[in-house]
């Protein structure tokens, strides 16, 4: 055998041994891939849901189960039968004597009372220059006075002439108008103690 052949022999041989090292293993390069999924975090709003307030106030009428004339100025216009009560009473004077008044008692309205009793007596409501005078009853009453009472008065009907008079010189400025006058008794002890015109516009 040649020198050339024995040296190839001897290649080939190492490189049978270098495989045959390597026969069998499996060399396997595993790249580790980490997924992380972040947590998910849920927040939740409290959601408070408040019910609307509803009010409702009822409504409150004055005059329910009330008399209109029960808002009558003064002591009223509702004192029964009989003699006029010690009080402050408005009406009309329809005849005069030296020794007393035949009065008329009325019911004299003025605001809110006004309103009211004007419109349940079927009358323009609010009433014109904010009274209402109300006569519903013909009945008139003989009222004691003394010649010592004054009156206040207006004699040519305007209220910035207030003038006041004895009781004789007033029945005598009385005759000479001619007409029916409002006016507001003061009764003490069953007894006119004083009288005062009411001025109307």
């Amino acid at each position: 055998m040649s020198h050339r052949r024995i040296l190839l022999l001897a290649c080939f041989a190492l490189v049978l041994a270098a495989c045959g090292d390597n026969a069998g293993t499996d060399t396997t390069t595993t790249i580790a891939t980490s997924t992380t999924i972040p947590p998910v975090t849920t927040t939740t709003s409290a959601t408070t849901t408040t019910p609307a307030t509803t009010s409702t106030s009822a409504a409150t009428t004055t005059t329910a189960g009330t008399d209109t004339n029960d808002l009558a100025e003064g002591s009223g216009c509702q004192p029964g039968t009989g003699p006029l009560p010690d009080g402050e009473w408005f009406g009309l004077v329809t005849s005069r004597s030296g020794d007393s008044l035949e009065f008329d008692l009325a019911c004299w309205f003025t605001g809110e009372g006004a309103i009211l009793a004007s419109a349940e007596d079927g009358e323009e409501s609010p009433p014109p220059n904010d009274y209402y005078v109300r006569n519903a009853n013909p009945e008139t009453r003989e009222v004691p006075v003394t010649g010592e009472v004054e009156v206040v008065f207006y004699p040519d009907g305007d209220p910035t002439n207030e003038t006041t008079v004895s009781y004789d010189e007033w029945v005598d400025l009385v005759a000479q108008r001619g007409y029916e006058l409002g006016v507001w008794l003061d009764v003490e002890d069953g007894v006119i103690a004083g009288i005062r015109e009411q001025w109307v516009p």
